[in-house]
């Protein structure tokens, strides 16, 4: 069956999406990170990928992080922490990173949370994005808004806005999408940003935020709805999780920086023969079938670029597309990834790690452990596999042994 051809709107609009440029709009050295969604199981899962970028010396140089969805939890909790952390030394390694970034959010997520802000968030005067915002409030961010994070690395946290259909970034300079404008210096909450970009929906979205009258700057040069409409986007802003988007939130990253390491624990499709065949179940196994195509093109792309950047080994010779750096997802198979001195996995264990729920709720202490170190031990050796840059020699060590990930 030959390929539809696309309407001409759809393709000016993706042309536009492609060219428009961000910030400088300049590509140049530099470190970028992503931090996929997934719910509790991602949140843990970069919580293990960081401990081990940073005792690769990778974390305290980075630019820019960008996170969607559960990424985006511990990443409000990294840069809230990062002044904590103090200087790195000179491996470049935060000495404290366990106890200051590791263990809150271990602890953070004993609470659960989706289910009951959820169900409160049906009562009239409320909704459930605002519920989470309060639990994010209550039990990680306090009310610490985007102002009180470090200018570097740059902490972006994507949303996707519904009514324009591209991606919402908030970060401490700016908010906002290249369709409806920016709001500079915003004073929105972490705990705003973070429910956000974690709006699973239908559930938790949407997020509903309203801007007073002259909040927006347009971008220089772009103009994509007419004058006359476009304060109606702008009044109220109706945001979902940054995973409908770009469920990896490499966008940020891969067009601005020439190394980029990402991190993926947004769970892998699940083929089935025994599948339902009334309306909901199709739709919803329809959904889920063009969301996991989509994912796959970014990841072959993103990976593309990473074997074509780590044979030159140079950021300053990288040329077109090529990006040095690395990708490890969940599903990561590590007989795939066995640089010398890794670290054992029973590769049966931690699948089934993979296909734990995408929920904000307690996996209890030794599932989420095991999912930390999970995390640690495939990042590791995806990053020394693949990456030809500059890294400590360090071993790797297990954050937290006693979960093991090997067969007994």
């Amino acid at each position: 069956m030959p390929d539809e051809v696309q309407p001409q709107s759809t393709i000016a609009t993706a042309q536009e999406a492609a060219a428009f440029q961000w910030d400088s709009g300049k590509l140049e050295p530099g470190i970028g990170i992503a931090l996929s969604g997934g719910g509790y199981r991602a949140m843990l899962f970069h919580a293990g990928a960081l401990a081990r970028m940073n005792e690769l010396g990778v974390l305290s140089r980075a630019q820019r992080i960008a996170s969607v969805s559960g990424g985006s939890i511990i990443a409000g909790h990294l840069a809230l922490s990062w002044a904590a952390l103090g200087a790195a030394d000179g491996n470049h390694v935060f000495a404290n990173f366990k106890k200051i970034v590791v263990e809150p959010v271990l602890a953070f997520s004993r609470h659960s949370i989706d289910v009951v802000d959820a169900l409160t968030g049906l009562l009239p005067w409320t909704s459930a994005s605002d519920q989470v915002v309060q639990s994010y409030d209550k039990y990680l961010f306090g009310k610490k808004t985007l102002q009180q994070l470090p200018d570097t690395p740059r902490f972006v946290f994507c949303a996707t806005n519904l009514q324009t259909g591209v991606l919402w970034r908030f970060s401490k300079s700016y908010a906002g999408d290249y369709v409806v404008g920016r709001i500079d210096q915003p004073a929105t909450l972490v705990s705003q940003a973070v429910a956000a970009s974690s709006a699973f929906p239908p559930v938790l979205s949407p997020c509903v935020l309203q801007f007073p009258a002259g909040s927006f700057t347009s971008w220089p040069g772009t103009q994509v709805i007419p004058p006359n409409e476009i304060a109606a986007y702008r009044g109220k802003v109706i945001l979902t999780d940054g995973g409908v988007y770009d469920n990896h939130g490499i966008e940020p990253i891969v067009k601005r920086y020439l190394t980029n390491f990402v991190s993926d624990g947004g769970a892998p499709f699940g083929r089935s023969a025994d599948l339902h065949t009334d309306w909901i179940s199709q739709l919803r196994r329809i959904l889920d079938v063009e969301d996991n195509q989509v994912r796959a093109l970014r990841r072959r792309d993103l990976i593309d670029r990473f074997i074509a950047g780590n044979k030159v080994g140079d950021e300053t010779k990288l040329t077109g597309d090529a990006r040095m750096g690395a990708y490890w997802g969940i599903d990561t198979d590590p007989r795939k990834v066995d640089p010398p001195e890794a670290l054992a996995c029973d590769p049966d264990l931690v699948h089934g790690l993979a296909h734990v729920g995408t929920r904000l709720s307690d996996l209890g202490d030794s599932l989420s452990k095991q999912i930390i170190n999970w995390g640690y031990v495939v990042c590791d050796r995806s990053v020394r596999k693949n990456y030809t840059g500059p890294l400590n020699a360090s071993p790797p060590q297990l954050p937290y042994p006693e979960a093991k990930i090997t067969q007994a």
